[in-house]
C-alpha cells in the first residue's frame, strides 16, 4: 500500500503551474501533525501554508523547517502545466502520476492518492486512468488539507519547486544565509534556489542508481540521476521555452557532495 499527495504552486505572472505529488509507503499525515504540534499549531485546526509571511509566523517558519526535514523521507514527482490550462490541473496530475506508476513498477500494489480541493478531473480522464494503470490507485478528489497533512507537505515541496522554476527563468533572484548544519560558513550567501534544490534533491523520483563501470572515466556521471523520464512530467501544452525550463531545472538530479 502507498499513499499519494498533491498539491499546486500556481505562478500566474511566470505563465506557469508545478504540481507536487508526495509518495510514502505509509499515511504521512500522523508525522505531519506531530511536526505541526512541535510547532506550536493545532493540527486539523491550524495549517502549514508555503504561501504565509515567515517573518511575522514563527510556528508557520518552525513547521516549514521540520517539514523540509520530512520531504528527505519521501519521494516526489513534478508535474509542469501553463498557467492558462489551470482547468486541466487534475487531468495532466493524473497524466504524471502515470508516468511515475509506469517508470517505478508502482502498479503492481494499491495508492491511496489524496488531491487537494478545487483540482477538478474531468470524467474522461478519470476513467481513462482508472481503466488502465491507475486501475490499481483510490483517488479522493476535493480533500481538505487540515484533515489531510499529507497535501501539506505536498504544498511545501510545490512551493519549492516553482521558486526553483522561477529562478531557473531568470524571474527571480532571492540570497538567503547558508544557516547552521548547511555544511558552508553559516554567514554565506546562498541563492534561494539552491538551498531549496540542496533540500529536495534527494526525494525526487529518479533511475536507479547506474550500475558500477556503466559511465566509464566519468565519476560525475555515475552521480547523475534522470528524472526527466521518472519523475517529471511536463504537459505537451507547455510551450517550448517553459519547457526546456522545466528540463534543465529538473530533468537531471546530482547527488554527488556540494560542498
Amino acid at each position: 500500500m502507498g499513499f499519494f499527495y498533491f498539491d499546486e504552486s500556481i505562478q500566474e505572472k511566470a505563465g506557469f503551474i508545478v504540481g507536487a505529488f508526495v509518495y510514502s509507503k505509509y499515511d504521512i499525515t500522523p508525522v505531519v501533525f506531530d511536526a505541526l504540534a512541535e510547532a506550536g499549531l493545532v493540527p486539523t485546526v491550524d495549517e502549514f501554508k508555503s504561501g504565509a509571511r515567515m517573518a511575522a509566523n514563527p510556528e508557520q517558519a518552525k513547521a516549514r523547517a521540520f517539514l523540509r526535514g520530512l520531504l528527505m523521507e519521501v519521494k516526489t514527482g513534478i508535474v509542469v502545466i501553463p498557467a492558462a490550462d489551470r482547468p486541466r490541473l487534475g487531468n495532466e496530475a493524473l497524466a504524471g502520476l502515470a508516468k511515475i506508476l509506469s517508470a517505478h513498477t508502482l502498479a503492481n500494489e494499491p495508492h491511496h492518492v489524496f488531491v487537494d480541493e478545487s483540482i477538478a478531473v474531468d470524467i474522461s480522464s478519470m476513467q481513462a486512468f482508472r481503466s488502465g494503470i491507475g486501475s490499481v490507485c483510490e483517488v479522493h478528489l476535493d480533500q481538505d488539507s487540515r484533515t489531510i497533512g499529507g497535501i501539506q507537505l505536498a504544498d511545501l515541496a510545490a512551493h519549492s519547486m516553482g521558486v526553483m522554476l522561477l529562478e531557473q527563468q531568470g524571474l527571480l533572484r532571492k540570497m538567503v544565509k547558508a544557516g547552521e548544519n548547511s555544511g558552508y560558513d553559516p554567514d554565506l550567501d546562498i541563492e534561494l534556489g539552491f538551498e531549496l534544490w540542496a533540500s529536495l534533491r534527494y526525494s525526487f523520483f529518479k533511475a536507479p542508481q547506474p550500475k558500477p563501470g556503466s559511465v566509464p572515466d566519468d565519476p560525475v556521471g555515475t552521480l547523475v540521476f534522470d528524472v526527466e523520464n521518472f519523475g517529471l512530467y511536463v504537459a505537451q501544452s507547455c510551450d517550448e521555452a517553459l519547457r526546456r525550463s522545466a528540463i534543465e531545472r529538473f530533468g537531471e538530479c546530482y547527488l554527488g557532495c556540494i560542498h
